[in-house]
């Protein structure tokens, strides 16, 4: 096959790059035109036509084997949308489609554009502002700070309101941990699986016998990353790859610890906490990919709770595995003095440490 002497954006930068003689260009971050034509040819003709594209704009093969292959597989047909079509709104610059030489390149906005509200306080009342910004890190080398029992304790220090977003969810000790919160400590608890990851946990529940009755406070919905809509209505959705816990919206858990086996016992993996202002991206990102989500198991329509009033925050936050003072039971740092195994204080106890402070939640009912 004759190859064109055009050269596409990604060729030219690697003939540029080699050559020594060639001085360095200003970064170029525009869309690449080539690139989007060959996906397009790649869902709609599949290997043959994305090479053959490939060849005509003078472009290098620039996806993984991996990458190929998943697209081809997640590939679906359904309309488009008029406005997504490379329109005004999806396309650069308020181009229109007539402009664009295939269809949209950009991500299509996930269905239900507003945000899920599951709590309505004022600025000045988000529980995470009170708190005092930090940044902590912890890697898996560490071995007096086990990230996986990190995460366990945080579940079971959370005392109203835990939601999660998750790739894959299969370690059967965090589901229990989950399980005993929103049981036994009456926690609603929210988990945001990606769509790529609700086979496996749908697997862990029938090897371990949970079903919808045992999920009564617990919501899991799934949810997909960004979505490619080629011209002719091809689409194929992206994974989710955040993966973060917010414990009573006071602090988070992020990095790239998975809920597996594996994670916690052999892959190296980094966990960050953050507290005050940090959290609120975090707050933000959530609500957003709620709005998005569909119910797998558990709770399903919203409703608005009654106003659940706030743990006080501690006064330090030592980080420990053994177990603390009864005072340290009751704050909202998972890390004070608290083992994987205790219990929560009976609730006489507990709402002597409760503030006067009131928060209002809408949880999936």
């Amino acid at each position: 096959m004759r190859r064109s002497r055009h050269l596409g954006k990604i060729r030219k930068r690697l003939e540029d790059v080699k050559s020594q003689w060639v001085r360095p260009a200003r970064a170029d971050f525009s869309d690449n035109e080539s690139a989007r034509l060959a996906t397009d040819a790649l869902l709609d003709g599949g290997p043959e036509a994305y090479w053959r594209v490939l060849s005509q704009e003078g472009e290098v093969d620039f996806l993984s084997s991996v990458e190929a292959q998943y697209i081809q597989a997640q590939a679906w047909e359904r309309p488009c949308p008029p406005d997504t079509l490379g329109g005004a709104e999806t396309g650069p610059k308020g181009l229109d489609s007539s402009s664009l030489q295939s269809g949209t390149y950009f991500p299509v906005a996930s269905e239900g554009s507003e945000l899920a509200l599951l709590h309505s306080w004022a600025s000045a009342e988000k529980p995470y502002l009170k708190e005092k910004s930090s940044a902590t890190v912890y890697f898996q080398t560490d071995k007096h700070n086990n990230i996986r029992d990190l995460v366990r304790r945080c579940i079971t220090r959370t005392s109203q309101v835990l939601v999660i977003l998750m790739d894959v969810f299969t370690d059967v000790e965090i589901f229990c941990d989950i399980l005993e919160a929103a049981n036994k400590r009456g926690v609603f608890v929210c988990v945001l699986l990606d769509q790529g990851g609700v086979k496996l946990f749908q697997e862990m529940c029938d090897k371990v016998q949970i079903s919808d009755s045992h999920l009564k406070n617990i919501s899991i919905r799934s949810v997909e990353g960004e979505v490619y809509c080629a011209k002719s209505g091809k689409k194929f959705a992206g994974q989710i790859r955040e993966k973060f816990i917010i414990s009573d919206w006071r602090f988070v858990l992020s990095g790239s610890y998975s809920f597996t086996w594996l994670c916690g016992h052999v892959h190296r993996n980094i966990l960050s906490k953050f507290t005050g202002q940090a959290v609120e991206p975090f707050d933000e990102e959530f609500r957003h990919l709620y709005a998005s989500s569909k119910p797998v198991m558990g709770l399903k329509s919203p409703r608005l709770v009654a106003p659940v009033p706030t743990a006080a925050a501690p006064a330090n936050g030592r980080l420990s595995s053994s177990s603390g003072s009864a005072s340290d039971r009751t704050s909202s740092n998972p890390f004070s003095g608290l083992s994987a195994g205790s219990h929560p204080l009976p609730e006489s106890k507990q709402n002597k440490t409760k503030t006067k402070t009131t928060l209002w939640f809408l949880v999936a009912f």
